[in-house]
């Protein structure tokens, strides 16, 4: 973690790229892949349908959603919150990204990199005195996060 893994962020291939006609399930799923983060998306204040294309959103809400063609690439070194802006000012839509288990939402303030390797969860641990998720699994008597969430 740290200065070398934000630096290679900057390095890395584009991670995610994103098209008006894609599925929202589909948006969400990739997004899963590249970043093991969820990416909630909005059709006005509810959550989008995510059997329907994007660019038929536009339908289901009063919000304007940009039907255009322009594809979106994302790099690991996004701030999450310039991210939401992105998505928001070339499709009009809301998004939020959250943790793995969709759990808490990411602080606008952390990379899409960052947030990846849990650097969020690391860092909330560590402020309650934590020295790791391994330490804080232990104890709760859990062997992975997925096994916590599920208990609490």
């Amino acid at each position: 973690m740290g200065f070398f893994s934000n630096l290679l962020d900057n390095f890395k291939a584009k991670d995610f790229h994103m098209k008006s006609r894609m599925k929202v399930a589909s948006v969400q799923r990739l997004f899963k892949e590249n970043y093991r983060l969820t990416l909630r998306v909005y059709k006005g204040k509810q959550f989008a349908d995510p059997k329907m294309i994007i660019n038929q959103l536009d339908k289901k809400t009063s919000d304007k959603i940009k039907a255009n063609e322009k594809d979106v690439s994302i790099k690991s070194s996004m701030n999450v919150g310039d991210f939401e802006k992105e998505i928001k000012k070339v499709y009009g839509l809301t998004v939020q990204v959250a943790d793995e288990f969709d759990r808490y939402l990411i602080n606008d303030k952390y990379t899409l990199g960052q947030a990846s390797r849990r650097e969020p969860l690391i860092d909330w641990l560590k402020e309650r005195n934590y020295k790791g998720i391994e330490d804080f699994l232990e104890k709760h008597n859990c062997k992975t996060l997925e096994e916590y969430y599920k208990k609490h």
